[in-house]
């Protein structure tokens, strides 16, 4: 039976999780979490998702509802064991006390999941002096723990020689390549595509992208890859050459690229110097130069702009992966290891404002 014309149904489809996510630029998980009040969604996301609920006229459905609320409690789940964080940085509470952006979320988006799911996280310090992987294997296999996550590693570690055939395992980042994990990352490429796409809608002409080499190698050159893709697509015109610099003292160098390709704005991936560079320059953001991070950490959020990568969905993403993996009991490296692309999201800040509105950012 057709719906009576002029009844609510016939005048408007029910809106659903999915239009909320493509009206706020947002994945439907993450509409979802924040829709449910979860402690995964910041603050000013979860109202940016609820303000534009409703403003489409969402309501959840009562059935729907019900039935989750139901199944939630009556799969409710007591202690089931601990997961290891491996952790390769200089100090044993690294990612609970100096991490900060992208690692810390990692860190309290997975310790956050393993509440919700019965586990208990637990980091492993594999930084020890005199550690070696035959003995943390040996220790974390003694402790009798349900499986292990592989935290992003520090440069100075590639390469991980654990006992896999004793584990449950996956892996965060693009840290230690040869170990064939399933794997959890940001879409970084598509990221770069995305931040772009913004940029290009703000009218810039002259756009670039400065960047330390190994922070972008860091990230297989996912970076690099779409902006140079963009670079020589049809609207090319607007990408400067990129600076990629081999230098840790690269002032000079990042100069003489200003002086040359005279950005209106420049993407940036990960803390560099390159905001001071320009303050001894005696350029203003955002009078004289705007700025956009491609990996915009949480303490930058309002005085810059850019792709919130969204650390803490990688961190419970990787936590469900390996519970899953756990349940399958399934030890040992992956024979077809998969990775998993979570997406970020764009961010106004002021170091991408038009002058007149929000003055200049301290850099």
């Amino acid at each position: 039976m057709n719906p009576q014309k002029g009844s609510p149904k016939a005048a408007k489809q029910r809106v659903t999780i999915r239009d909320i996510a493509d009206e706020v630029g947002l994945h439907f998980t993450t509409v979802a979490r924040a829709l449910k009040d979860s402690d995964l969604v910041k603050p000013d996301t979860a109202k940016l998702v609820k303000e534009a609920a409703g403003r489409l006229g969402y309501q959840a459905d009562p059935f729907v509802s019900a039935f989750c609320s139901y199944r939630s409690s009556h799969l409710k789940q007591g202690y089931r064991g601990n997961l290891s964080w491996i952790n390769g940085f200089h100090t044993p509470d690294f990612f609970e006390v100096e991490a900060k952006g992208y690692y810390r979320e990692c860190y309290e988006g997975a310790k956050e999941r393993c509440e919700e799911l019965g586990y208990k996280l637990v980091p492993f310090w594999f930084g020890e002096p005199g550690m070696s992987a035959k003995r943390a294997s040996q220790i974390i296999h003694s402790r009798g723990e349900a499986g292990l996550i592989v935290a992003p590693m520090p440069p100075s570690i590639d390469k991980l020689d654990m006992r896999w055939d004793s584990f449950c395992s996956v892996r965060i980042g693009y840290s230690v390549p040869e170990v064939p994990l399933t794997n959890v990352v940001s879409d970084h490429f598509a990221n770069m595509k995305l931040l772009c796409d913004k940029l290009e809608s703000l009218g810039f002409g002259r756009i670039g992208f400065a960047s330390k080499k190994w922070i972008d190698d860091r990230v297989e050159n996912k970076w690099s890859g779409a902006y140079q893709l963009r670079r020589y697509g049809a609207d090319g015109s607007r990408y400067l050459p990129l600076f990629l610099s081999q230098d840790e003292d690269d002032f000079h160098a990042f100069e003489s690229w200003m002086h040359r390709n005279k950005p209106e704005v420049i993407i940036l991936a990960g803390m560099t110097s390159y905001p001071e560079y320009l303050k001894g320059m005696g350029l203003s953001v955002p009078e004289d130069v705007k700025l956009a991070f491609v990996s915009l950490e949480h303490d930058q959020v309002g005085n810059y702009a850019g792709i919130d990568q969204e650390a803490k969905v990688v961190g419970a993403v990787a936590v469900d992966l390996l519970a899953g993996i756990v349940r399958r009991s399934q030890v040992g490296l992956d024979s077809a290891p998969k990775t998993i692309m979570t997406p970020g999201f764009w961010r106004d800040g002021a170091s991408c404002s038009r002058p007149a509105d929000l003055g200049s950012v301290s850099s």
